[in-house]
């Protein structure tokens, strides 16, 4: 699908039909039909399309000498559907092309966030700092995800604290997830945004000062954020690692020892049900309670001897 921009008289962002007098297309899994013509159009590699649509793509600027247009591919997050009633996170690649009179934005999938930028006033004619703008909206999105993330963390922490269960173990391992695709992304994003000037085709200009440091102020700000919650993440799972391991350690210790109490009334009876003459007269009603006396005194034994060497 492809949508075409353009600014209106008080540089607002309105749709049309006409690609000609368009200054923004947003390309959403395009078809063939679709890169054909769009490669045809303005000339840029067929690369610049195909590398914005592979989820694999890492975060990087190119420039081609041959046709004039520069590529940025910056990571973006995008919320991913699970089985559990849970927000969860992954990244994916966004290309933004540039070129003398036209700015191409590439992605597999439709962001929501994309409509915010439309709704307010942008220059469509400054297309570098276009992109750092839409750069700083998705570095913006980056910390909007990490605070629900970590409201999910602390829900499911409070759960936890009630009751660990498989259940609970497996959201925290979702969260823990999502934080680390935020982590890897971010960190080629940020090898981006130093070098996002240094190409031919992206000016600079006085006025790009000011976003530029709210962009990486913004974008330190979601590293630094996403590094704290992995670390509290990971803190919380070794202390459920933990604690899971010494309540397997306590059943089996408590299995241990009803074992060993129950085998010694065993090896009371089994020596009395010997099919041989023992000194008990085994005609008296008698015995029956003097094996059970037995039995039970053994067990006591055991049990304070245990008792007190702490194995209780």
């Amino acid at each position: 699908m492809i949508t075409a921009y353009k600014n209106n008289a008080s540089l607002h962002v309105e749709t049309t039909e006409n690609w000609e007098s368009a200054q923004w297309l947003n390309v959403v899994k395009p078809t063939q039909e679709e890169i054909q013509a769009l490669i045809h159009t303005y000339g840029f590699p067929k690369d610049f399309l195909e590398d914005a649509l592979d989820s694999e793509e890492s975060s990087r600027i190119e420039y081609d000498d041959d046709s004039g247009y520069s590529l940025i591919i910056s990571d973006l997050p995008i919320t991913k559907s699970g089985k559990y009633k849970l927000k969860s996170f992954t990244t994916l690649p966004l290309g933004i092309i540039l070129g003398k009179n036209i700015i191409v934005t590439v992605c597999a999938k439709s962001f929501p966030y994309l409509e915010h930028i439309t709704q307010k006033p942008v220059n469509l004619s400054y297309k570098s700092q276009f992109a750092v703008k839409l750069m700083y909206d998705m570095a913006a999105q980056y910390n909007r995800s990490l605070r629900l993330l970590n409201k999910e963390r602390r829900q499911v922490e409070q759960n936890l604290q009630q009751r660990v269960t498989n259940t609970h173990l497996y959201l925290l391992s979702e969260i823990e997830k999502s934080l680390v695709y935020f982590l890897a992304s971010l960190k080629t994003n940020a090898s981006t945004i130093r070098h996002l000037f240094r190409l031919p085709a992206i000016k600079r200009f006085d006025e790009d000062e000011e976003l530029l440091e709210d962009l990486q102020n913004e974008h330190q700000q979601a590293v630094e954020t996403t590094e704290l919650y992995l670390r509290i993440i990971e803190s919380m799972s070794n202390s459920y690692a933990s604690l899971l391991s010494n309540q397997l350690n306590t059943t089996m210790k408590t299995l241990t020892i009803f074992t060993v109490l129950l085998t010694l009334p065993t090896l009371v009876f089994s020596f009395f049900g010997m099919n041989v003459p023992l000194p008990i007269d085994t005609n008296s009603a008698l015995s029956w309670v003097i094996i059970i006396v037995i039995s039970f005194a053994l067990v006591v034994v055991m049990f304070t001897v245990l008792w007190r060497s702490n194995k209780l």
